[in-house]
């Protein structure tokens, strides 16, 4: 059994526990439509709340700060260009879940009870948004989640992904090693977090069947491992051709340095979560390591491009792959509102469905869709100690 199902009672029990929170709230004399009072353009009230609930502290706070940053200036596009109608407003509000399940639960429960809020977007962390996506159907509140990659968590009429699942795109990175020749892969994994875990123990090993790669050892960590010494060691001594590393970024850090350290000169391959400048404090020994991903800063199709120097003007720094995820989260819900002519939750659900049918060009590019699930190309990239370089896709 994975190490992350030794929480799945606890889990339970918050989650039946906070179902029924949900349920009253949702009775409590509101129409549960959301989206705010006053008078806007049209049907549409002047304020249109979304909620963003991620980990905005804790060991994975990069996702939902990123995510955070792209809603809020997507948002302030919505209203600078009066996509809505003149009068018409999004604003948007966060609440952190701190990198814990039951904090996500409990937060969660709250905003879907209160009947300003229009939608969500929804926690990065897949144990969390996997936990929560049974509320969200039962309250009927659309929600969309970024990264949150594993099964689980698109599971009805009103839970959406934004975030092309890292296994519809990992292929590039077995590609990569096919043509590169690097056959014999070593893999260290953080089996405490779900989209880790799959990508280790189900994903890469049948990519490797389809093209002729070799896993020599799969070694598996928790996410409070903070000294990987040993593991280092034992991959520098078995001299892999590349080593596969499904780690959070503060945790491929530490590993980096010491997988040097111990000697290892071979090829690196990393994961989106890696993007960003995530990995920039390894240093000399983070330079070199190459990753899948599905948005980088230097990509150069047109949406891209522009998005970067929007997100530049504003924060002062590159957006990370995160951040691409709350920007088009964002304008896939205020597209999704323009669609239905509606900002009920009802309405927003119908929008964004309308809205994945047909697609949309977004900070990714050109985005489809897989029912109310995001599919993107997805790019290889290279790490050179300062920038990304995208080397495929």
């Amino acid at each position: 059994m994975r190490a992350f199902d030794t929480r799945r009672m606890a889990v339970t029990t918050a989650i039946l526990a906070a179902a029924a929170l949900v349920v009253a709230g949702c009775g409590d004399g509101g129409d549960g439509s959301g989206g705010g009072n006053g008078s806007g353009s049209g049907d549409l009230p002047a304020e249109i709340k979304i909620v963003g609930v991620h980990d905005m502290t804790g060991p994975v706070a990069y996702a939902g700060v990123g995510a955070s940053k792209g809603a809020i200036l997507a948002a302030e596009e919505v209203n600078e260009q009066e996509f809505l109608g003149p009068g018409v407003k999004i604003v948007v509000e966060d609440v952190d879940t701190a990198g814990e399940v039951d904090t996500a639960t409990s937060e969660m429960t709250k905003v879907m009870a209160d009947q300003s809020v229009a939608a969500i977007i929804g926690p990065a962390q897949s144990q969390q948004a996997a936990a929560v996506a049974p509320l969200v159907e039962r309250a009927k509140v659309p929600t969309v989640f970024t990264q949150a990659g594993s099964e689980g968590v698109v599971i009805g009429d009103y839970t959406f992904r934004a975030t092309a699942p890292i296994a519809t795109y990992y292929h590039l990175a077995a590609d990569y090693l096919a043509d590169e020749g690097l056959t014999d892969i070593s893999i260290i994994y953080n089996a405490t977090f779900v989209t880790f875990a799959e990508l280790a123990e189900d994903v890469v090993p049948a990519l490797a069947s389809e093209r002729g790669l070799n896993i020599v050892d799969s070694i598996s960590v928790q996410a409070s491992t903070q000294d990987f010494t040993s593991p280092a060691r034992a991959i520098a001594d078995r001299n892999p051709d590349a080593v596969l590393m499904h780690l959070t970024a503060p945790q491929a850090v530490t590993f980096l340095t010491q997988l040097r350290q111990a000697g290892y000169t071979g090829q690196v391959v990393g994961a989106s979560m890696h993007g960003g400048g995530n990995i920039a404090s390894a240093g000399e020994h983070g330079v070199g390591v190459v990753y899948p991903t599905d948005f980088s800063p230097a990509q150069q199709n047109e949406e891209a491009r522009a998005f970067v120097e929007r997100f530049r003007a504003k924060y002062g720094e590159d957006p990370d792959v995160y951040a691409s995820d709350g920007y088009d989260a964002l304008w896939w819900i205020a597209r999704a509102i323009k669609a239905s002519g509606s900002a009920t939750r009802e309405g927003i659900m119908e929008g964004l469905k309308k809205v994945a049918a047909e697609g949309f060009v977004g900070a990714k590019g050109q985005l489809t869709f897989e029912g109310n699930d995001m599919r993107v190309p997805g790019v290889v990239v290279r790490w050179d100690g300062s920038k990304e370089t995208v080397i495929s896709g």
